[in-house]
C-alpha cells in the first residue's frame, strides 16, 4: 500500500502577485447568449452569468456572496438551484447537448472524475495561460488538479475546478455528558468507541452514539461515514490507485475498520438500517444521542436555538487521526468549474466570478454568513455565527492535515462501487455479517468491477 504523507498544510501554491496578474488579465467586452463576458475592473461591460446550485443548508450563505459580487461588480448571477441529484442531471444535459445554458457548473466532488474524464469541463489555463489559484486556498488531497493519464488528482494535474464548500466530517459531542462522565474528547477511534459504551451504560441519555448506517445503494452514504474509519484504521479501498488498482478492501486495516464500524452502530437505535444523515442529526438535536461524527454543515442545525434542545451544549473535533498522523476526514466538498465548449469571452468571465467567489473577502464572508470557507484566513474572521467558532476551528485542523492522497471517493467508478458497498456495509453495521465477512464480499465485487474496468493490478 502507498505510504501517506506526513501531515502538513496542503493549499493550491502561488502568490498574490501572480493572482492580482490574472485578474488583471479578464478584461473584456460583453458577448449575446445565456452568459457573457464581464470584468471586476470595470474595463468590460456588465455581464449575466447562469450559475447552478444544490438546494442546500449553506445556500443562504452562498446567497450572500452573490449580492456582494454583484454590488461590486455590476455583473448579475442568475443562480438557479435544483434538488441535489439534479445538478448533476442539469449539466450533464448541457455539455451533451452544448446549449451552453450554465456558465459555471457546481460539481459535487464523488463526480468530479466523471466530468473531468469526459472533457466536460476545461482547465483554466486554457481559458487564461497565467492562471494559477492563490495560496491560502486548501488543496483538500489535490482536489483542483487532474491527472489525466493517471486518472486521479494529485499535484502534478492540470487545475480543472476550485472548491467552493469546505464540508468535511468532525466529531460531535455532549459537552455536558462528557463533563458530567469525566470524558475526554477522543484522540483515538477505539477512545470514540469507548465514550460512546460509557454514555450508554450511564443511562443519562437513550443512546450513546448515533451515526449515519443506513445503506442507499448508488450514493455516497453509508460508506461516506466508513470512508473515515477506513482512512484513521490505515486502509485503503486499493493498493495505489492510479497505478495499482487491486482492491485492499479485504486487508487487516479495512477488517478493523469495520469492526468499529459494527462497535459504534451498537450503541445507536437497534435499526441500524433506518438511520440516515437526517436521523443522526435529529437525534442529536433531540438530546437522544452522546456523540457522532458527520459533516461540518450540520453544526449549524445543532447550535439553532429554534430547532435543536442541546444548543450550547454541543462540542466539535477533529476526528482521530491516520496512523501516520495525517486528517483521517472524508472530504465531502462542492466545486466550481468551467464548461467545456463555453464561448471565449463567457469562459474569461465565469473564471472571473470563480476567483471572486474563492478570494479572501469573498470566504471571509461566507464564513460569516455561516458556510464552510475553504481558505485558511476565512477561519480567523471576525463576527462568526454563534456558536461556529469550536466547529470552524476543527474544520480548519483537518484541513489543514490532509495527505495528499484524497480521502474520499474520486473514482470513474464510483457509482457501480456505491452500489454494492452501501448495502454491504448496511449490513457490517446492523450485525447481518461478520465484519470480515463482510469486507471479504466487498473484496470479491471490487476485484471483479476492476478487472471489468481494466484497470493494472499486481
Amino acid at each position: 500500500m502507498k505510504a501517506a504523507h506526513a501531515p502538513r498544510r496542503t493549499v493550491l501554491r502561488a502568490t498574490a502577485a501572480s493572482l492580482a496578474a490574472s485578474v488583471a488579465l479578464l478584461g473584456f467586452t460583453a458577448c449575446t447568449g445565456g452568459g457573457g463576458g464581464g470584468s471586476l475592473s470595470g474595463k468590460g461591460d456588465a455581464v449575466t452569468l447562469t450559475v447552478p446550485t444544490s438546494q442546500a443548508p449553506w445556500n443562504p450563505a452562498y446567497d450572500k456572496l452573490i449580492q456582494e459580487y454583484q454590488k461590486e461588480t455590476g455583473n448579475r448571477i442568475n443562480l438557479r438551484p435544483f434538488p441535489n441529484p439534479d445538478v448533476k442531471t442539469q449539466e450533464v444535459n448541457d455539455v451533451q447537448s452544448q446549449s451552453h445554458t450554465f456558465d459555471v457548473y457546481q460539481i459535487n466532488e464523488q463526480d468530479l472524475v466523471q466530468f473531468n474524464e469526459n472533457g466536460w469541463i476545461q482547465p483554466f489555463t486554457d481559458v487564461d495561460p497565467s492562471y494559477k489559484p492563490d495560496d491560502s486556498i486548501y488543496s483538500y488531497s489535490n482536489v483542483g488538479r487532474w491527472n489525466a493519464d493517471k486518472k486521479i488528482f494529485d499535484s502534478s494535474g492540470e487545475l480543472t475546478n476550485l472548491p467552493i464548500l469546505g464540508n468535511v466530517d468532525i466529531f460531535v459531542y455532549r459537552t455536558d455528558v462528557y463533563k458530567k462522565l469525566g470524558l475526554e474528547v477522543p484522540t483515538t477511534w477505539d477512545q470514540m468507541i469507548a465514550n460512546g459504551k460509557k454514555i450508554q451504560e450511564s443511562g443519562d441519555l437513550k443512546y450513546g452514539g448515533v451515526y449515519r448506517t443506513q445503506g442507499v445503494p448508488g450514493t455516497y452514504s453509508t460508506t461516506f461515514e466508513f470512508q473515515s474509519l477506513l482512512n484513521g484504521a490505515g486502509g485503503a479501498w486499493f493498493k495505489d490507485p492510479g497505478t495499482d488498482w487491486t482492491p485492499t478492501a479485504d486487508s487487516s486495516e479495512a477488517v478493523l475498520a469495520a469492526t468499529r464500524f459494527r462497535e459504534l452502530a451498537k450503541q445507536g437505535p437497534a435499526a441500524t438500517t433506518t438511520i440516515g444523515q437526517a436521523q443522526a442529526i435529529a437525534a442529536m438535536q433531540a438530546g437522544d444521542a452522546g456523540q457522532t461524527y458527520m459533516v461540518a454543515a450540520a453544526a449549524a442545525q445543532l447550535e439553532s436555538e429554534s430547532d435543536s434542545s442541546v444548543a450550547g451544549k454541543v462540542g466539535f473535533a477533529p476526528l482521530p487521526p491516520t496512523p501516520a498522523g495525517t486528517s483521517s476526514s472524508a472530504t465531502g466538498l462542492w466545486s466550481l468549474a468551467i464548461p467545456s465548449g463555453l464561448p471565449k469571452a463567457r469562459a474569461k468571465a465565469a473564471l472571473e466570478f470563480i476567483t471572486w467567489i474563492t478570494s479572501a473577502k469573498a470566504q471571509t464572508l461566507f464564513a460569516q454568513a455561516g458556510g464552510i470557507p475553504v481558505r485558511e484566513e476565512a477561519y480567523s474572521a471576525s463576527d462568526l455565527p454563534k456558536g461556529s467558532e469550536q466547529a470552524l476551528a476543527a474544520v480548519k485542523e483537518t484541513a489543514a492535515g490532509l495527505p495528499d492522497d484524497p480521502t474520499s471517493l474520486r473514482f470513474s467508478f464510483s457509482t457501480q462501487m456505491l452500489n454494492f458497498t452501501e448495502p454491504d456495509l448496511q449490513q457490517i453495521a446492523a450485525g447481518k455479517v461478520s465484519p470480515e465477512e463482510g469486507m471479504k464480499k466487498i473484496q470479491q465485487q471490487l476485484e471483479a468491477l476492476i478487472q471489468k474496468e481494466g484497470l493494472p493490478t499486481s
